[in-house]
């Protein structure tokens, strides 16, 4: 499987979008594949009137969120200095499951 290509987009607040999936499960089964996978959820904060959700988690050392307006999740590394292996494994990984969730 090829590297997925990494979006390289710093935000405001420095933090960087690395990678915009499609939402192909609900954002619970994505918390429990943050755990499967290694990381550590810190925040899980759903908004009841736009459906939208915002989750924190910490891997290797590392903070990170995941968003999802539009129907998509949005990836963030809260430190856009995160080392880019660090983000290609995080991207491969749900690459994969988005990949099993819409086939």
């Amino acid at each position: 499987m090829d590297k997925p290509v990494l979006k390289n987009d710093i935000m405001a607040d420095g933090s960087r979008l690395f990678l915009q999936l499609p939402q192909t499960c609900p954002p619970s089964r994505l918390l429990w594949r943050i755990i499967r996978f290694g990381g550590l959820p810190t925040a899980f904060r759903p908004d009841l009137v736009t459906d939208e959700t915002w989750m924190d988690f910490r891997y290797k050392g590392w903070k990170f969120s995941i968003h999802n307006p539009y129907g998509e999740y949005w990836f963030f590394a809260e430190n856009s200095e995160c080392p880019e292996d660090i983000l290609h494994r995080l991207a491969e990984y749900f690459v994969r499951l988005s990949g099993q969730d819409s086939g």
